[in-house]
């Protein structure tokens, strides 16, 4: 097998081999056709590189075989591995019992980028350029979105969606006058598009004389007071909580990277129609340690929020709410847990009686949107986000640190690795890599050499007797030599500047 690239850096592996095995879900599309199935990935770390292995692969009904990526030097995006190759590898065969077509098919491009975090979640995705192919395996499952977001398990007795709960699962005083009245339900009103059978509908109820908001959090609900603006009724999650929910789940939700936005489908109808009467979405990124809305004081706990009280009557839609983390910088909180809250009206109290809110899809959103790249603090010359193939001229080999990338998103990391690519080029690939795995762009810049100015002395462009002059008059100076002078001076390549180097220069002109 050809080997791929050795990187000029890698991130501290040892040295010892060491494989890990991932149980995911591999997805391949080729001609068209998508299949998903389980799939076990191995990585094997061996004195600084890795080898990556897709056993049993079949492309739609080809009997592809084994994927085995060897040589793989790894490089880093803040608390991310990356491993990246383009280049050729041969298909090995699978497992006994199949007549495996890969063997026999030759060398066979293949781009890879390959991306794990601290957390063992580990993202592929791999193009397998002669079968027009694509191929994509992650195992984070719900690990950076919200639980049953598309809710469609209802399996909690209460009759509440699971992980998402309304006044049925609520604590306080009045839980069980609320739980008579204000209804979460589920529905089999969704909007189109969907792969789901089910939303969840929260309705308001107007008991006595007061509007009791319907709700919907994936906290725990509670009902403390009769008078409806009183923070006694809130919703509120943390981490020391030891309640959990008619599952048995905690009323508590994790979260592992910044989120951008969060978005999710709704439809807004009003018992008694007034444009004055909005539905709100809230949804806080914090600390873990406790928080509740309506919130009783500001809390330091808070990372970010991203809100809308302004949710209009409407049919479904969708909406993307972004997260707002500049204002609570100052709180120097970590986003360790995501606490959501719906209502059918913005303000406790209002509203109507039979208000519904109806809300399916919730997803959280991260980017990784690259907005420039640079060299030296120069940008890359024609640089357009959806190109990502570059060419630069430099002398000699370029460093890691040269080079720089912008990119907009809250959990987005960036890493950098100079390659030697198989035909002993210089490549440079520059990744940025989104919170949750799932969004990573590779950006290459083939580096090509100017042509040499090793020898022209005087820089006017010509190798000839002045540069002679020019170089013995460099030696016997006692002025600093500044690098690119050097590279032209240092005929011979030694590193040092003397008599060697006029010798050399004479030679290298009478040559031409």
């Amino acid at each position: 097998m050809k080997k791929f690239l050795t990187a000029l850096f890698a991130a501290g592996i040892c040295a010892s081999a060491l494989a890990t095995t991932y149980t995911g879900t591999l997805t391949t599309t080729a001609m068209g056709t998508t299949s998903s199935q389980q799939s076990t990935i191995t990585l094997d770390a061996t004195d600084g590189t890795y080898t990556l292995t897709v056993p049993d692969l079949w492309i739609g009904n080809t009997a592809l075989g084994t994927v085995v990526v060897e040589n793989l030097a790894p490089f880093t995006a803040g608390n991310i591995t990356l491993l990246y190759a383009d280049g050729n590898i041969t298909v090995q065969a699978g497992s006994s019992g199949t007549t495996w077509q890969g063997p026999s098919m030759g060398e066979q491009p293949v781009t890879m980028l390959a991306r794990w975090n601290s957390d063992n979640m580990l993202v592929i995705t791999m193009t397998l350029a002669s079968m027009n192919a694509t191929l994509t395996f992650d195992n984070t499952g719900d690990h950076f979105q919200l639980p049953n977001g598309n809710m469609e398990a209802w399996t909690a007795s209460s009759g509440e969606p699971d992980r998402w709960h309304g006044f049925m699962s609520a604590s306080g005083s009045y839980a069980a006058t609320s739980q008579k009245y204000v209804k979460l339900e589920q529905s089999n009103d969704v909007h189109s598009g969907t792969t789901g059978n089910y939303s969840a509908v929260m309705t308001a109820k107007k008991i006595l004389f007061v509007i009791a908001n319907g709700a919907m959090t994936n906290g725990q609900l509670n009902a403390g007071s009769m008078n409806a603006q009183s923070t006694d009724n809130h919703g509120e999650m943390s981490s020391t909580s030891t309640n959990t929910d008619a599952n048995g789940d905690p009323f508590y939700m994790s979260l592992y990277a910044k989120p951008d936005s969060i978005a999710m489908w709704l439809k807004y109808t009003q018992g008694t129609a007034n444009s004055d009467y909005k539905a709100s979405v809230s949804a806080v990124a914090f600390d873990g340690s406790y928080y509740q809305e309506p919130y009783d004081s500001e809390y330091a706990c808070v990372a970010g929020r991203a809100k809308d009280a302004n949710i209009a009557a409407s049919d479904w839609a969708r909406h993307a709410i972004a997260f707002d983390y500049d204002s609570y910088a100052a709180n120097n909180a970590q986003a360790k847990a995501i606490f959501v809250a719906f209502s059918t009206n913005a303000n406790p109290g209002q509203g109507s009686d039979g208000d519904k809110l109806y809300v399916d899809d919730i997803a959280l959103v991260y980017n990784a949107r690259v907005t420039s790249l640079s060299y030296q603090g120069n940008g890359i010359d024609g640089f357009n986000p959806s190109t990502t193939a570059y060419t630069m001229t430099l002398d000699g080999t370029p460093s890691a640190a040269d080079f720089a990338m912008t990119v907009q998103g809250a959990s987005a990391q960036t890493g950098t690795a100079i390659q030697t690519t198989a035909d002993g080029n210089t490549r440079v690939v520059m990744v940025a890599v989104s919170g949750d795995l799932l969004t990573a762009t590779p950006y290459v810049i083939n580096i090509t050499g100017s042509a040499s100015n090793v020898g022209d002395v005087n820089g006017d462009g010509v190798i000839n007797i002045s540069d002679v002059t020019a170089l013995i008059d460099l030696i016997l100076s006692d002025g600093t030599i500044d690098s690119d002078m050097k590279s032209r001076a240092d005929v011979n390549g030694d590193g040092v500047i003397n008599i060697s180097d006029v010798t050399a220069l004479i030679d290298l002109i009478l040559s031409k």
